[in-house]
């Protein structure tokens, strides 16, 4: 069997257009050059305070999470002293 290139049929069409003086014409501009016209639009925002509060706002929930892992979760405070009296705590003995 001997392979056959995929385009080859339509290679034979544009041969036989070209051939028969048929032209294929386009009016719209190359991809290249409607892509390179093309500007992104940037979202921008003018006033400063605006541009902290966002950001205020989503690094909130960072800072809250840190907050709690590194200052409850890691404090070693006990509530009772056993060598010390405190004027929060009664000492209470049993018999």
């Amino acid at each position: 069997m001997i392979q056959q290139d995929q385009a080859d049929k339509l290679r034979k069409v544009i041969q036989e257009e070209h051939e028969s003086g048929i032209e294929v014409t386009s009016s719209l501009p190359p991809r290249s050059e409607y892509h390179k016209n093309k500007k992104k639009k940037q979202i921008k925002i003018q006033y400063p305070i605006i541009k902290f509060l966002v950001l205020l706002f989503l690094m909130l929930p960072i800072i809250l999470g840190l907050y709690y892992f590194y200052f409850l979760l890691n404090s070693d405070v006990k509530p009772v002293m056993n060598n010390q009296k405190s004027d929060y705590f009664e000492q209470v003995e049993f018999e």
